[in-house]
């Protein structure tokens, strides 16, 4: 079987750097070429600017780490239902991930269009037709005509080509979201101006001029000591000022220049962007364990609305299609799901049930294992 993407040759990109002489101008400029469909230049400006900048950097493996700590499983629909098909395929499915070699490369760069706005993996199938490999596919190799268009694989990652050499969507698992990177990129550009405007501020302003101002009616001869004694001054030596002279220091205008607050603001802007709240890499002196608990439930609901939204896609595209050509006739009674850690809100209903068994209640096994996500049996007496 020929395999679209197959060497990875990019021509010329690995010697481009697209953040030089990137302005305003030509960030929207490549946004526009993405609405049209023709990926290539923005998509290689989005992979730099991913390894460019720390705070982005930063939000990104957070959100990459939260997915990643996650086990995976495969679930059967119905838990009350003794039905041994349903068994048989989610064995099968257990195998069918088990197969794959380089499942967790594979989700890791899927997690990367959650940023980019699309991400494929190639399925490459073993001679018993099973996955055996899903090859990423960078975003800088499509292209699709117009928005909404077919994607089609653009060997070479040409720059403006809108259109390129069809594919079988069968043989792809493809991710499309909204791009957190259009937002990102644009408070990545202002924050690098601002650290430029700032670095250009230090060259004149972070070692004051200084300026001495002599008494009123000095002669030349005096003008002229006055000025040794300001030379022995700048160069970190000690002098003696006649009365009513004084020292001038140039400062660029103001105690405080506005750069640090403006890259603070444009980090907030990034972490709050991409993760649904500060979080505590930007926690604020007496912002208290609320405030605290609030971000950190934002950014596990995002955390979990990425494991939720990367199991569909397998499931659509890996458990449908061999369920159906495995099963042929069946409905599909089992499926793939990422298996959520003990964390604080896992720990309260577990808690919760405790509780309640305490006090005489008792909880529907199956719903409990829906609220927690683990696979629950009675304990057998005796």
């Amino acid at each position: 079987m020929r395999y679209i993407c197959s060497t990875k040759d990019h021509g010329y990109r690995d010697s481009t750097n697209p953040l030089r002489g990137l302005n305003m101008q030509r960030l929207v400029a490549l946004q526009e070429s993405g609405e049209r469909g023709e990926y290539a230049d923005l998509m290689w400006f989005y992979y730099y600017m991913e390894r460019s900048d720390a705070m982005i950097h930063s939000v990104i493996q957070r959100r990459r780490a939260a997915l990643l700590s996650l086990d995976w499983d495969v679930r059967i629909v119905s838990q009350e239902d003794d039905n041994p098909l349903a068994q048989e395929q989610a064995d099968f499915l257990r195998m069918v991930y088990d197969n794959i070699d380089n499942f967790r490369e594979a989700v890791s760069f899927l997690f990367t269009g959650f940023f980019r706005g699309f991400a494929h993996l190639e399925k490459h199938w073993s001679p018993g037709g099973l996955i055996e490999r899903l090859e990423p596919v960078e975003q800088w190799f499509w292209v699709r005509d117009g928005l909404f268009g077919d994607w089609e694989y653009n060997a070479g990652a040409v720059s403006g080509h809108r259109r390129g050499e069809t594919i079988k969507p069968e043989n792809f698992i493809t991710l499309e979201t909204a791009a957190l990177d259009r937002i990102l990129s644009v408070l990545y550009l202002r924050k690098n101006l601002s650290q430029t405007d700032w670095d250009s501020f230090l060259s004149v302003y972070g070692i004051p001029s200084i300026f001495l101002v002599g008494p009123p009616n000095a002669d030349d001869a005096k003008q002229k000591e006055y000025q040794a004694v300001a030379e022995q001054i700048l160069s970190n030596g000690r002098g003696f000022l006649p009365h009513e002279s004084d020292i001038k220091f140039v400062t660029g205008g103001g105690e405080k220049p506005p750069f640090h607050d403006q890259i603070k603001y444009l980090d907030e802007q990034i972490t709050i962007a991409a993760t649904g709240g500060l979080l505590t890499m930007l926690a604020q002196p007496g912002s208290g364990t609320l405030a605290g608990s609030a971000h950190q439930d934002s950014f596990l609901q995002i955390a979990k609305s990425d494991a939720v939204t990367l199991a569909g896609v397998l499931q659509n595209a890996i458990d449908v299609p061999l369920l159906a050509e495995y099963f042929p006739g069946q409905p599909p009674l089992a499926y793939f799901e990422f298996s959520p850690g003990l964390n604080h809100a896992t720990s309260q209903v577990v808690q919760d049930a405790i509780d309640l068994k305490t006090a005489g209640m008792q909880i529907d096994p199956a719903e409990l294992s829906e609220k927690t996500g683990y696979t629950l049996t009675e304990k057998q007496s005796g």
